[in-house]
């Protein structure tokens, strides 16, 4: 599958920015692998259950493993979280109406100026674009509230 097969079957703002980057350069996750560093020397620590329990657990929502959270965590970093199910669902919603609103002004800006004014000034159109907007509107508020509570 070509590249340009590929951006128009999924949108840039749903694969991100990062992904985009490299089906457009042709990397690939091996590549990315060989330039890791090799982690030779180990360190020992002693830890209570308590704080390996909530080490282990912090790993776990950043999907990473207590080593390499812990890696992270002495470079001075720190590890995002990974989305939930529940938050991958928000954004992929948010992303299918940012598309739906971009198509419009795409829609819109591709016309002369006096068919933009004769476009906006249609009672169909306008209904029409309110109802859209609305169902656009409604599913952001239906996000904001699922991820809030």
């Amino acid at each position: 599958m070509s590249v340009c097969q590929w951006t128009l079957e999924r949108s840039q703002a749903r694969i991100g920015l990062h992904t985009f980057i490299e089906a457009i350069l042709g990397m690939n996750k091996k590549n990315i692998e060989k330039e890791a560093p090799k982690y030779t020397s180990r360190l020992i620590v002693r830890l209570t259950p308590q704080l390996h329990k909530e080490i282990a657990e912090y790993a776990a929502l950043c999907g990473l493993t207590t080593s390499a959270y812990a890696r992270k965590r002495l470079e001075g970093k720190y590890p995002k979280q990974r989305l939930t199910d529940k938050e991958m669902e928000a954004l992929n919603s948010l992303s299918d109406a940012r598309g739906d609103i971009q198509k419009l002004f795409g829609f819109l800006k591709g016309r002369p100026l006096t068919e933009r004014e004769n476009i906006l000034r249609s009672e169909i159109f306008m209904k029409r674009w309110r109802t859209s907007a609305e169902v656009i509107l409604n599913r952001m508020i239906e996000i904001e509230k699922y991820l809030t509570q």
